[in-house]
């Protein structure tokens, strides 16, 4: 049994990639609005995808999606409208959900794997969620009544796991028919938020999946003289701190460093408390930082987001340069070398202390679950984009086997179970 699927919001071919080489599964249709992104997909795939969406879904008109067994989008979430809660599929109108639902209520593939970003799963989204679940059920689909959350730093690396905390949602459903059972239609979580098989995610090293320095031009990655600087500067403050001190949790502020903090009544409570916090770090080390400050005059000219430090490295020596760095718009962040932050789609790119350099976009790739033989997109800007919104080859694999374990044939399970092990 060759699978067929359908790759839609394809991006750069995460879940090609995953389908494709874990399964053996065949791509009769892709689509992407971005023509760098389909211009990526067609140099690794040999397919031209598709552009727009709603040309291959018309109002009206004739479904432009060929039959298929599984259906995959890593679609943009859009919110949905509260008011129209009770008006079924319509609801959804002007979304791009919609577009998904419109391709199911057309060919019914037996399987559908969505993924989007962690978001959905909040507190903020249940509306949206609810109206997922509704619209895929009134379908005909299995679905759970709670988002699958997953990430790939907790599979281990023979299962396709990276050093990567990368949390996103994933919707997996089963076709069951039309008019089945409610309970029928509710399905259990095929995915849990932990770690698999008994893998420590602490037994992570970035090191492992660095590219050789030779590969790596000298001056294109490095870091700039004034983001050594900022970097060298709280380094000093590191080692300045006497050995038994215990650096604290929350980040530390430069300019909450006060012994008597003036705190506007008006202050929310989390700030407030966040300011007490330095302050009192600040009282207990004063003579410290002070001569810190001192030394550094050029701290008054550091931007509002290098003025906050925040120490994730728990007992790891206290060296930024042998760490993982991260320059974020909240501030800088450092942590030990074994997994990285998610990678996002604008300039936060990891910083490899020991290396002075950025992650590269092919290590970005590597990160990704993206073997070396993929071809990126020829600049570095684009390319690191692409790899910030794209899905997670291992992830998508993982996701996909525990949903085809739910064949109801066994012949099928077999089948799938066997190409995903070759």
């Amino acid at each position: 049994m060759t699978l067929r699927f359908v790759d839609l919001f394809a991006g750069i071919g995460g879940f090609h990639e995953a389908l494709s080489g874990g399964f053996g599964a065949e791509c009769v249709l892709a689509s992407d609005i971005d023509p760098d992104c389909r211009a990526v997909y067609q140099d690794n795939f040999g397919i031209e995808p598709w552009g727009d969406i709603n040309d291959l879904t018309p109002e009206g008109g004739p479904l432009r999606v060929p039959e298929h067994d599984v259906l995959c989008a890593g679609f943009p979430c859009q919110p949905f409208s509260k008011s129209g809660f009770q008006r079924g599929i319509n609801e959804t109108r002007g979304t791009l959900f919609y577009n998904i639902l419109r391709v199911l209520e057309g060919r019914r593939p037996r399987w559908v794997i969505l993924e989007n970003v962690r978001n959905l799963a909040g507190p903020r989204h249940r509306h949206t969620w609810a109206t997922i679940v509704k619209q895929l059920r009134a379908l005909g689909y299995r679905v759970a009544d709670e988002p699958a959350v997953f990430s790939p730093h907790l599979l281990p690396p023979d299962q396709g796991g990276r050093p990567q905390v990368r949390e996103r949602v994933f919707v997996l459903c089963q076709y069951v028919g039309e008019g089945a059972h409610p309970d029928d239609l509710r399905g259990e979580p095929l995915l849990t938020n932990q770690p698999v098989g008994g893998w420590d995610p602490m037994r992570w090293r970035i090191e492992d999946y660095l590219q050789d320095d030779a590969e790596v031009p000298s001056d294109r990655y490095a870091l700039r003289q004034t983001e050594v600087a900022w970097l060298d500067t709280w380094n000093d403050l590191l080692g300045s701190l006497p050995a038994d001190v215990r650096l604290p949790g929350f980040p530390i502020w430069l300019d909450a460093f006060e012994a008597d903090p003036d705190i506007d009544p008006e202050t929310p409570d989390w700030k407030a408390d966040f300011l007490r916090k330095n302050s009192r770090f600040y009282v207990a080390h004063q003579e410290v930082i002070d001569a810190w400050i001192d030394r550094h005059p050029e701290l008054a000219e550091f931007p509002n987001s290098r003025r906050k430090f925040e120490w994730q490295a728990q007992q790891s020596a206290r060296d930024v340069w042998g760490l993982v760095a991260h320059l974020r718009p909240s501030g800088i962040r450092v942590k030990r070398p074994t997994y990285l932050p998610a990678l996002v789609a604008i300039t936060q790119t990891s910083i490899i202390g020991w290396k002075r350099r950025r992650i590269t976009p092919r290590e970005a790739a590597r990160l990704q679950g993206f073997d070396d033989s993929f071809r990126l997109h020829e600049e570095d800007a684009v390319a690191y984009r692409q790899l910030g919104n794209a899905v997670n080859v291992g992830v998508v694999e993982h996701a996909a086997r525990a949903l085809f374990a739910t064949a109801v044939e066994p012949a099928v399970e077999d089948e799938l179970v066997v190409a995903a092990a070759s």
